[in-house]
């Protein structure tokens, strides 16, 4: 896809962006206002699957806005808040200033990712562990990171306020519904969203940019994902537009070995990631072992 600027709009390629964001907003106020406890319940699996498109969407309009006017922003980071369970700023903070920064260093790094898929002693995560562990320390490492920018911090803080006041208010209006469609599906669909990154970087050591990061070249799931699949891409040139990430890809492309792309919409090459799996844990071994040698030399 070509580069094409919009007047509203940064790309015009975000036109099918605001469109879902709304149509599915207005979905949700059309079943908290409408439906009963029950038939909420009952919707929830669809507008789950849904608010997971939207975090891919959520993830790429806080690294490349989509509007030109800041006000126009942050309104839209109102439904995508409640909706992929991430506030405004809130990937700014964890995953543009710091995952970003850092995803090539897991521990033993002093500066380590903060969508980290090793433990303290450097072994590796498995992907119900890291999920769980991503999303209950994520508050922690915004903070964390928001301490380095004070500036975008209190952004974030201050946008807390219009979206309190909004889920506020649907709570106090029907608060069942509230809590089924704006909390618990949100919530699940951010839990998703950790799931799903562990596929990312996990196994990969290299503090090579093009070796650091798997992808995915499915045209089905890059639909689905606004072209999240071009990881490589997108973490060498993470201001770049999502619908510019495939031509980058293929002007990269000789330099990422095939293991590193997988052509299926889940899962990957078992023998690949058992072989990584393997050299990574035989690599933590031998520093633990190193380090209590040098501990236990006079």
């Amino acid at each position: 896809m070509t580069e094409t600027r919009g007047t509203v709009l940064r790309y015009t390629a975000d036109r099918t962006t605001v469109t879902f964001v709304i149509c599915l907003f207005a979905l949700q106020l059309l079943v908290w206002y409408a439906a009963t406890p029950l038939i909420a319940a009952l919707a929830s699996p669809a507008l789950l699957f849904l608010c997971v498109i939207t975090a891919t969407i959520n993830h790429n309009h806080q690294h490349v806005n989509v509007f030109k006017t800041p006000w126009l922003n942050r309104l839209f980071d109102l439904p995508l808040a409640l909706q992929s369970g991430m506030g405004p700023y809130s990937w700014v903070l964890h995953h543009n200033l710091g995952h970003h920064l850092n995803y090539l260093h897991q521990h033993p790094h002093d500066q380590v990712d903060e969508s980290r898929w090793t433990r303290k002693d450097g072994s590796l995560m498995g992907q119900t562990e890291y999920t769980l562990h991503l999303f209950l320390t994520h508050p922690i490492d915004i903070y964390r990171v928001g301490k380095k920018h004070p500036k975008i911090y209190r952004r974030y803080l201050m946008m807390r306020l219009p979206l309190y006041a909004l889920f506020g208010t649907l709570l106090w209006l029907n608060p069942i519904n509230t809590l089924i469609v704006f909390f618990a599906i949100p919530a699940f669909a951010l839990l998703h969203t950790c799931r799903s990154t562990y596929e990312h970087h996990a196994t990969l050591t290299s503090s090579n940019p093009l070796l650091g990061s798997f992808n995915r070249i499915n045209r089905v799931y890059n639909l689905m994902s606004q072209n999240l699949g071009y990881h490589t891409a997108h973490h060498m040139r993470p201001g770049l537009h999502w619908s510019l990430l495939p031509a980058f890809h293929e002007e990269i492309r000789a330099g990422i070995p095939d293991s590193l792309i997988h052509r299926s919409f889940w899962g990957s090459d078992a023998r690949t990631r058992e072989r990584e799996s393997t050299v990574l844990s035989t690599q933590s071994r031998s520093t633990t072992e190193a380090g209590k040698c040098s501990a236990a030399a006079p």
